[in-house]
């Protein structure tokens, strides 16, 4: 019974994938025949791009159904603009042949759905589009040429060139959006926020140079965006640099279309169009290489902080990373005279454990403890391993009771946790606590307020145990 409901989930499933793949593709591929500037070929196309990212991000679209509903979802907008059927059929089977060949190569490539965030995928992702272009090409040069001779009237290469670089272009712009996953960055705080006018000094630059861009509209302005599109890619994350690179090469190709709408298909319209396509392909791989270069150096920056900073065991903060982020927190209340607390905890008789299980034990149980005490705490507290099986706790705007009762409910949940130490054998530990309440914070006083609660942690071994003691500071 489960495996024939989990079988009509998957349809189910399946088949809501599909529609919405279909309803993208015609929207799409309505949007670019309305941007058609001659009657025949569109200057924007995002249709392909699209269906391929869909069929990367969601490997089971490439379903023969789906490739079926992907060419009805084609030719429907031609048909209900006016196009002849056996036309609109070649268009789709030409655009098929883009993304299928877009889907193989990336599937040869790697069998992970690809991502754009090194610079080796930037140089994947160009020749995955120039392979694809070309092979589209090829068929639109066949099919479409004995359907519709007429669109070649100006020549069977300028044609080819044309077909060529509207789906290189198409590509290379729309498919980065598809393939761009989120990034995990370092919160840098306050500082942001007070800084919101520089955040967004690189945006605004490439608004500017976008304009000029669009009012001098000469043979070079496709250049004039490309330095605010580098400060954007060392500045934002590759998501949003993407963004950006596809909102400008799709704002200079709809100028560069709309100055040659109403012209007539020539040699030297479409060598304009080829010229400026390529130009802004070209143009867009530049962010795209730096935004993914500068991602992955903020990346190893951060893996580096962490191992910096982190006990390795653990995976909480080391005591060095405890008392740079802890003195921080410290100074943040003081600013806003808030109450901190600070707690010195100590596993009871963990020596025992090493001698008695082996050091193996003794590390799961120092996995296992910090786990614990992790998932009692605030996002924002601090929290580390200050030495062998000691750790220390930073707490801001916290009063004395709360306080109190954390480091209680602290005490049960350590003492319920079982940890396997050998075959069919758990131990439970416990855990001595010594807390120091401060109703406002001290300047730069950490280390005097780890050392009272040190003091109570010793009051709190010497009598007994498994418990906690409080001292407080005027």
């Amino acid at each position: 019974m489960t495996r024939i409901l989990a079988g009509r989930s998957k349809r189910h499933q399946l088949l809501i994938s599909l529609t919405l793949m279909m309803l993208l593709v015609f929207g799409a591929s309505l949007f670019g025949i309305l941007t058609r500037p001659y009657g025949f070929l569109a200057a924007l196309w995002p249709a392909n791009a699209l269906l391929l990212g869909l069929m990367l991000r969601v490997p089971r679209l490439q379903h023969p159904a789906g490739w079926l509903l992907a060419l009805l979802a084609y030719m429907a907008p031609d048909l209900l603009t006016g196009g002849e059927p056996l036309l609109a059929f070649a268009l789709g089977l030409t655009n098929l042949v883009f993304v299928a060949a877009g889907a193989l190569l990336y599937r040869l490539f790697s069998p992970d759905p690809p991502a754009l965030a090194t610079p080796a995928s930037v140089l994947q992702l160009l020749l995955v589009c120039i392979a694809a272009a070309f092979f589209s090409m090829l068929s639109g040069m066949t099919l479409v040429r004995w359907c519709a001779p007429e669109w070649f009237a100006s020549g069977l290469w300028h044609m080819a060139g044309f077909w060529f670089t509207s789906e290189l272009v198409n590509g290379i712009v729309i498919l980065p959006m598809m393939l761009t996953r989120a990034e995990r960055r370092v919160s840098t705080g306050k500082a942001v926020s007070q800084d919101r006018l520089g955040h967004a000094l690189p945006a605004l630059a490439l608004m500017v140079s976008v304009l000029m861009a669009v009012i001098l509209n000469g043979p070079g302005s496709i250049g004039i965006p490309v330095p605010a599109l580098l400060w954007c890619a060392l500045h934002y994350s590759t998501r949003a640099t993407v963004f950006f690179t596809a909102a400008t090469s799709l704002v200079l190709m709809s100028t560069i279309s709309g100055d040659l709408q109403g012209l007539e298909q020539s040699e030297a319209s479409l060598d304009v169009i080829i010229s400026a396509r390529l130009g802004i392909a070209l143009v867009a791989l530049g962010p795209l290489t730096v935004a993914c270069i500068n991602s992955a150096r903020n990346e190893l920056l951060q893996r580096f902080e962490y191992l910096a900073n982190h006990d390795h065991l653990t995976a909480v903060l080391d005591r060095g990373g405890f008392f740079a982020r802890g003195q921080h927190l410290l100074g943040s209340a003081n600013s806003a005279r808030a109450p901190v607390a600070v707690m010195v905890l100590d596993i009871d008789h963990f020596k025992s454990v090493n001698d008695r299980y082996g050091h193996a034990a003794g590390d799961e149980v120092l996995r296992r403890f910090a786990q614990t005490i992790d998932a009692t705490l605030r996002k924002n507290d601090v929290f580390g391993r200050t030495g062998g099986e000691e750790f220390a706790v930073i707490l801001e705007g916290i009063n004395r009771d709360s306080a109190l009762g954390l480091a209680e409910r602290m005490l049960s949940e350590v003492a319920r946790q079982e940890t396997p130490v050998a075959e069919n054998q758990t131990l439970r530990v416990t855990v001595s606590i010594g807390l120091a309440w401060h109703a406002q914070a001290p300047l730069n006083e950490l280390d005097n307020l780890l050392a009272e609660a040190d003091r109570a942690l010793y009051r709190a071994k010497a009598g007994g145990r498994n418990r906690v003691e409080l001292a407080e500071l005027a």
